[in-house]
């Protein structure tokens, strides 16, 4: 066997294992049917979140959050991130159509939303493909005013 393949046949299997793993944990958009169902669930959470949010109220604000959630994001918290997000971007207003993806265990929801001091804030919402009752599991808000 020529020596020099064994480098090039090594780094040639070291990078479609990298590139196999990277597939497995790939986030895919989900068909319209898909789509269609979660937003039945997640639209009126999205609704409640946001509302609890403008309104400074913890419990509207965490009504369908997972205990694990309540207890990563306690009204301590809350009252914290609501305070450093609406004094760099004020207040929420509307949110555009979403786009609902999955990775693995997970559906996510990422509206592109309008604030009082800006447009296109990525809000975030993750629930477990399998959980009937719709809890959920993540939750962010993302802007580059947000970020600075």
């Amino acid at each position: 066997m020529n020596l020099r393949r064994i480098p090039l046949l090594t780094a040639l299997l070291l990078i479609a294992a990298v590139l196999a793993s990277g597939c497995m944990s790939q986030e895919t958009v989900v068909s319209d049917d898909v789509k269609a169902e979660v937003l039945e669930y997640a639209d009126p959470i999205a609704d409640n979140v946001m509302q609890g949010f403008n309104e400074g109220n913890y419990a509207l604000y965490s009504r369908d959050f997972s205990p694990e959630m309540r207890q990563a994001l306690d009204e301590a918290a809350f009252e914290q991130n609501r305070e450093d997000v609406t004094s760099r971007i004020g207040l929420y207003e509307s949110r555009s159509d979403p786009v609902v993806t999955e990775t693995g265990e997970h559906i996510a929801v990422t509206y592109k939303a309008k604030f009082e001091q800006e447009d296109g804030v990525a809000l975030r919402f993750v629930f477990k493909k399998d959980d009937e009752s719709h809890q959920l599991h993540g939750l962010w808000f993302n802007s580059p005013k947000l970020r600075s």
